[in-house]
């Protein structure tokens, strides 16, 4: 699992962590505060193979500077904290800072119970599945 799917589905304290940990380590600073935004979502058509946008999402970005090294945080809705998380993070995983061997077993960490917690409710749904088949008789 990409660091980047962490940081959209993974628990705030967790990324919180993660982000102390590395602001504890190396200099940080916010280059633009959490700000609401909006981005066009593409998608492909199935049947014709062609692009088309389904319409725009709400978003909150922000740009860090983590020990000399940009990251950007552009997560669904509005949730600051983790949009600064996420450029915090992205600074370090994105551009291999020498922080990214402290935070890597941390992130596989996270990427693992959001599997788990993938799992736990697949199986739940499962067990609404209704058969449909019909016997000839």
């Amino acid at each position: 699992m990409h660091y980047s799917q962490v940081i959209a589905e993974g628990r705030i304290e967790k990324l919180r962590d993660i982000a102390d940990t590395i602001v504890n380590h190396v200099p940080c600073r916010i280059i633009s505060n959490p700000s609401p935004g909006m981005v066009m979502v593409k998608h492909t058509d199935p049947l014709e193979k062609t692009p088309f946008y389904l319409g725009e999402a709400f978003v909150t970005q922000c740009e860090a500077e983590v020990d000399g090294c940009m990251g950007y945080g552009c997560v669904l809705g509005d949730e600051p904290e983790r949009a600064v998380f996420g450029a915090i993070i992205d600074a370090v995983l994105g551009n291999k800072n020498r922080m990214a061997p402290s935070v890597n077993p941390m992130i596989e960490e996270e990427a693992r119970f959001i599997k788990d917690q993938w799992t736990r409710e697949s199986r739940q749904i499962s067990k609404t599945k209704v058969n449909f088949d019909v016997k000839k008789g």
